[in-house]
């Protein structure tokens, strides 16, 4: 009887280090997706709704970068927004280039909103912004990198002037309000 409980107890020791045990099934579901391994379109998991994709990635990281850009003028002057330190600047181009890859989160399937191709040219086109801004980051090109923000502006408003505002004439889709939970520029 205690051979087989060791027997037992060794079988089931032994399933619980197989990779299929950890999660990993045997198989993929679903055609490959070329260039992508053993990944199908299954294996995508695209569960998290857009609100909440918007608000905690592709806003947040919106507006990191609009945040640590442009300029105050009051009575007291000129104030630059634009980061002051190494620090400031890594940060910035960090958000211009996590803003970059999620737009590629957008198209992930089951998210683009029609069969037009507009959902797509604005991801690619916030994409391109993104990038831009990245690249203005890190050369520390104030002005570049404040023209960027601009474009990022312009791809996030004509993609909610579609599918938020419903494409409807009236006035232009506005943006949210930044996070506050932003930490505050030229950190």
């Amino acid at each position: 009887m205690t051979r087989s409980m060791i027997a037992l107890a060794l079988a089931f020791a032994m399933a619980a280090c197989s990779d299929n045990s950890a999660g990993v099934s045997a198989a993929p579901s679903g055609k490959p997706v070329e260039g992508m391994g053993g990944a199908t379109v299954a294996d995508f998991k695209t569960d998290t709704n857009m609100l909440d994709l918007m608000a905690h990635v592709i806003d947040y990281n919106a507006w990191a970068v609009w945040t640590a850009q442009g300029w105050i003028i009051d009575a007291g002057g000129i104030h630059e927004l634009f980061p002051t330190t190494d620090a400031g600047w890594d940060a910035a181009e960090s958000a211009a280039f996590t803003l970059a890859e999620t737009s590629n989160l957008l198209l992930l399937p089951g998210r683009p909103r029609d069969e037009e191709r507009y959902w797509v040219d604005y991801a690619h086109q916030l994409y391109d912004a993104s990038k831009k801004a990245q690249a203005m980051a890190l050369a520390r090109d104030k002005q570049g990198f404040f023209d960027a923000g601009g474009e990022i502006y312009q791809a996030c408003v004509a993609c909610h002037n579609r599918y938020v505002a419903g494409n409807m004439p009236g006035p232009r889709a506005t943006l949210p309000e930044p996070p506050n939970r932003m930490p505050p520029p030229n950190q």
